[in-house]
């Protein structure tokens, strides 16, 4: 008799800990946050922003970047591996562009500095605060198509890092020969020639090399040294949501921001 008890105890162990390692194993399926997210809701508001303002996350580099509502962010974040569903954003920092409305980044940067969790939803994904209320709901961002093949003709530098351009000599600008991998312009002052190429894999790969440039000397040099400098560190391109091109460094952060040109061809400044 009591080796039958025992039998069933151990059984009933058994099926308690297979039920208890089945359980655990669906409450831990990791959500993936890989990617690019527009912010719907911030404090349960519906975003009504003219410049969507939206989120990408690097997993394996555990950095965040994105847009407000009218300057570009960048940061870092942390996911605690014994508790899934934890996440803490590191300072983000902006670019400083005034915008009509500056309420709207306002709400989403301070949500973002309380968010301590994260949830999934039938939309996309839920930011939560230490008390579990949702901050932010987010959906994926659907990216258009964008190439090197998209790169082909001018651009003028509208942007190095955070500050905008004001007036120089020559209107700075690159100008890319696709089919060549050839690229020229100017750094402000001087024409520069050289090429460009890309790493086998990696579409949205961008490198600048034999960049030369005449010498000639103007009143501001400063910012055609930012510019060869900027160029120097050129890791790859990305498209902004204002339809300019973000040149980025290997970190991903934008260096340069180009807005291609409309109005008379710069070749030849």
């Amino acid at each position: 008799m009591k080796k039958v008890v025992l039998k069933a105890a151990v059984l009933l162990c058994a099926g308690i800990g297979m039920s208890a390692c089945k359980s655990s194993k669906q409450a831990v399926q990791p959500i993936d946050l890989t990617g690019e997210w527009n912010i719907v809701t911030v404090n349960g508001d519906k975003i009504n922003a003219a410049n969507t303002p939206f989120i990408g996350l690097d997993m394996k580099k555990k950095r965040v970047y994105g847009n407000a509502g009218c300057n570009r962010m960048t940061g870092s974040f942390e996911i605690d591996s014994l508790h899934p569903g934890k996440i803490q954003f590191g300072q983000i920092g902006t670019t400083r562009m005034m915008c009509p409305d500056m309420e709207t980044e306002s709400k989403v940067l301070q949500a973002l500095d309380n968010v301590t969790g994260y949830t999934e939803t039938a939309q996309g994904l839920s930011l939560t605060d230490a008390e579990g209320k949702a901050l932010m709901t987010l959906e994926k961002r659907q990216l258009p198509a964008f190439s090197i093949n998209d790169l082909n003709g001018e651009w003028i530098v509208s942007a190095i890092g955070n500050t905008q351009l004001g007036k120089t000599e020559n209107t700075p600008f690159l100008a890319f020969d696709i089919e060549q991998k050839r690229v020229h312009g100017n750094a402000g002052c001087n024409v520069i020639n050289g090429s460009f190429s890309q790493e086998e894999g990696k579409d949205n790969s961008l490198k600048f090399s034999q960049m030369i440039s005449t010498m000639m000397a103007c009143p501001d040099m400063e910012t055609e040294r930012q510019i060869l400098e900027a160029l120097s560190k050129v890791n790859s391109f990305s498209s902004n949501q204002d339809q300019t091109l973000a040149l980025l460094d290997e970190n991903g952060t934008e260096i340069l921001t180009l807005t291609r040109n409309t109005g008379e061809k710069l070749s030849g400044n």
